[in-house]
């Protein structure tokens, strides 16, 4: 920004006046750490708080770690409690310690406990700012209640009911209570008491069924069904945004920068970037391996050279179809890991179609810029290379369900760099064997 190059202060702090929430917001993504500071202390207060409530943890945490004054405590107190626990995750040990010291005996030990459950947990991620009622509490009683709620009323979609010691009995939503006559119990008319997540059960649990059952919010239990929390559905959609970017970021076998691309330096996207390809780089020394043990097949029918990136390419690329599939499959809950030994029979006839139908286009191919045994070594090899990387990349997600792993992990380049290493195996193997070479 000009004003800030040229330390124009007064210009500063009334072009910031005139500012909205969301053209704030914009201008923290393109400033630099030694002027984020400076511009945010020039906003109304008011703006500044709707502005820090917008960022997202990470830029959250970086204005934080770089303001060591009291100002970091208003703007932590303004967040709700699931917001300070995702905030608190992201800031270093020695500042989150400080600001919790400093913060209200009940807020503090709010944060203290979400932060107690696992990390990726519901008990992690839910919130402690909902509408409970007893299950004998009539209609009437409820909504004369409700007037004197310090909820705001986006945070009051959903009534949670409940028996002696907190016991979840279910659910009614606002537009029910509504509806229903004055002298009605909650316990009458509570819904749904057997869907609910355990502050245990990982926080995609609780977005599928605010998904699956087009929920308000779901509440989360304790290991003795009392209620303690809830997730709200406009948590869950922040939540699949991340998931889905952490699962693009996989597919691409990058690792997750933290942050925008666009706030990224050239020195973290090269670190992030950087480890899996050494990776894949290692992994394709095989291929390379395989090549030179095939050298005298090679030197023997030189035009078998033409066919072979093409051959891989098409295992890599059937391979990538089937992982995308059985991985999006399994992230939405479509299949589930003990689906493998149906769907591995259906995979088989697929690919051998697929197989066949590319090894009759290549074979023409072959007789031309080879003759008939060439055609015959490139088509088998077609058929075989697109079943067994199909196979791969079908196979890749349920193993690494199996082994707790994110199936998203069985990516395009990785199981392209299986399928080419089985690939060059398969194609020489065949070539040897067909032609007589060494025989």
């Amino acid at each position: 920004m000009e004003l800030l190059a040229l330390r124009d202060w007064k210009g500063l702090r009334n072009y910031a006046k005139e500012l909205s929430r969301l053209e704030a917001a914009d201008l923290f993504s393109e400033i630099e750490d030694a002027e984020y500071t400076i511009f945010f202390r020039l906003l109304e207060k008011n703006t500044a708080l709707d502005v820090f409530e917008s960022l997202d943890p990470e830029q959250q945490a970086r204005l934080i770690s770089l303001m060591e004054d009291p100002e970091t405590l208003s703007l932590v107190e303004s967040l709700d409690p699931d917001d300070q626990t995702r905030l608190f995750e992201e800031l270093p040990a020695k500042i989150a310690k400080r600001i919790l010291a400093e913060m209200k005996p009940g807020d503090a030990a709010a944060v203290s406990q979400l932060l107690g459950y696992p990390a990726g947990s519901c008990g992690r991620f839910m919130t402690s700012r909902y509408l409970t009622f007893h299950e004998n509490t009539t209609i009437g009683e409820v909504l004369a209640g409700l007037h004197t709620s310090p909820l705001r009323p986006d945070e009051m979609g959903v009534i949670y009911v409940i028996g002696p010691g907190r016991i979840y009995r279910g659910y009614i939503s606002l537009g029910s209570l509504l509806k229903t006559t004055p002298e009605i119990r909650l316990g009458e008319i509570a819904a749904e008491p057997g869907l609910f997540v355990r502050t245990t059960e990982p926080r995609i649990r609780a977005a599928e069924l605010v998904a699956e059952y087009d929920l308000y919010a779901i509440a989360v239990l304790d290991a003795e069904d009392r209620l303690v929390g809830s997730i709200t559905f406009d948590d869950v959609i922040d939540l699949l945004e991340e998931e889905g970017t952490e699962d693009f970021l996989k597919i691409g076998s990058v690792r997750d920068i933290g942050m925008s691309v666009k706030d990224a330096t050239i020195g973290i996207l090269y670190r992030k970037r950087l480890p899996w390809l050494l990776v894949l780089v290692l992994m394709n020394v095989f291929s390379g391996a395989g090549i030179a043990y095939f050298e005298e097949t090679i030197a023997a029918y030189v035009a078998l050279v033409f066919f072979l990136p093409l051959l891989i390419d098409s295992g890599g690329n059937a391979g990538s179809q089937s992982a995308t599939l059985m991985v999006r499959s399994l992230a939405t809950g479509d299949v589930g890991a003990g689906d493998w030994a149906r769907l591995i029979g259906r995979e088989v006839f697929i690919a051998l179609a697929l197989g066949v139908s590319l090894a009759g286009a290549v074979m023409v191919l072959g007789i031309f810029r080879g003759g008939p045994g060439i055609a015959v070594v490139v088509g088998l090899s077609m058929m075989l290379i697109v079943c067994i990387g199909s196979l791969i990349g079908m196979t890749l997600p349920f193993l690494l369900t199996r082994l707790n792993k994110d199936p998203a992990v069985a990516s395009t380049p990785l199981v392209t760099s299986f399928a080419d290493i089985t690939g060059v195996l398969i194609y020489f193997s065949i070539a040897t064997w067909y032609l007589g070479i060494g025989a």
